[in-house]
């Protein structure tokens, strides 16, 4: 997610000079709320905050008392709006009607391992998993690291993978590309440009990209991990066949091409490839239905794809979906929450 990068780089500044901040986290839901468990929020001293632990209500009380709250080591905070009248008694004005635990955590400098794990993990692209235990209250906010030191015994526990950010491979510069590319970083995800032309290929075209190459067919394949997605959409027909050839065996949660289906089984039969035989989970045309027009929707719609696919979704309308509408559902009765969590 963005908002990691934005609260690793603030860390950073605030242990530079020596400071103290207070991590939030929220570790465990029940009924609806706006963020999953692992949501995250880090403030300073001065009031500097990213991060958010809600769409915008809690954070107001959270700003007001987290410093005071945590004098005393890490705790636990509840916030309650399942009750009728709640939203207007509470007044964190949540309107869920749901229950929101907070972690809430002193972090120093030279003592804030688990900032330092999730700098490492978006590192070295190694997913690693900590367990916060909730309960008993004088143990609430210590932390078990997965697998060496879990013994869960009675405790209440979140248990959180922390995983490496999206990386997103473009082959093709074209000018589509462009909007695509911002927009994945927008979200935060790593971005890597190839082409074979050098003239399309150029990092001013692309400011925002984590790497952009030119690319000859042949060369060795980009790194590939399973939070590494690809979309083809050179505008060339040669380059868009050899990059399928290469990808196609590798395992890739999403490989998006560009165009219409027919000129995608035509890439597949002189590649020599059968969709069903592919490693890649093949999606082409890429992008979901949204009557996309033009580069700018073009890359609202296979972002959106590609996000749907990631999280096991069909893209659908949320208004006809039955359940819980985020990502992942946490079974409230289990003995401990789980949540997959974006480095």
């Amino acid at each position: 997610m963005k908002e990691i990068a934005q609260i690793l780089d603030l860390w950073s500044s605030v242990s530079a000079a020596g400071e103290e901040a207070v991590l939030v986290t929220v570790v465990k839901t029940q009924g609806s709320s706006y963020r999953l468990p692992g949501a995250r929020l880090l403030l300073t001293k001065h009031g500097q905050r990213v991060g958010a632990i809600s769409g915008g209500c809690l954070e107001d009380d959270v700003v007001k008392k987290a410093w005071w709250l945590t004098e005393k080591g890490p705790i636990i905070r509840r916030y309650d709006t399942t009750a009728d009248n709640a939203i207007s008694t509470s007044g964190y004005g949540l309107g869920c009607n749901g229950i929101v635990h907070l972690l809430m955590e002193r972090v120093k400098p030279g003592h804030a391992k688990i900032l330092d794990l999730i700098r490492q993990v978006r590192a070295t692209r190694n997913p690693a998993q900590v367990a916060h235990v909730l309960q008993p209250d004088h143990e609430a906010g210590q932390k078990l690291y997965l697998p060496g030191e879990f013994e869960a015994g009675e405790r209440e526990l979140f248990i959180e993978t922390l995983s490496p950010a999206v990386r997103l491979l473009v082959f093709g510069a074209g000018d589509d590309a462009i909007p695509l590319t911002d927009a994945a970083k927008y979200l935060g995800w790593e971005v890597f440009v190839y082409d074979g032309r050098s003239h399309y290929a150029r990092r001013e075209k692309f400011p925002r990209a984590d790497e952009v190459t030119v690319r000859v067919a042949g060369a060795p394949a980009p790194p590939v991990d399973p939070w590494t997605v690809a979309v083809l959409m050179s505008h060339s027909y040669s380059q868009d066949l050899e990059a399928l050839k290469e990808l196609a065996h590798l395992p890739l949660p999403y490989l998006g091409v560009l165009g219409p289906s027919k000129r995608t089984e035509q890439l597949l039969s002189d590649a020599g490839l059968e969709r069903e035989k592919m490693t890649a989970k093949l999606y082409a045309p890429m992008g979901l239905d949204i009557g996309a027009d033009g580069p700018e929707q073009v890359a609202l719609a296979v972002i959106a794809e590609i996000q749907a696919s990631l999280n096991g979704r069909e893209g659908g309308p949320l208004s006809t979906r039955d359940g819980c509408i985020h990502a992942r559902e946490v079974d409230p009765a289990a003995a401990w929450s789980q949540s997959i969590v974006c480095a």
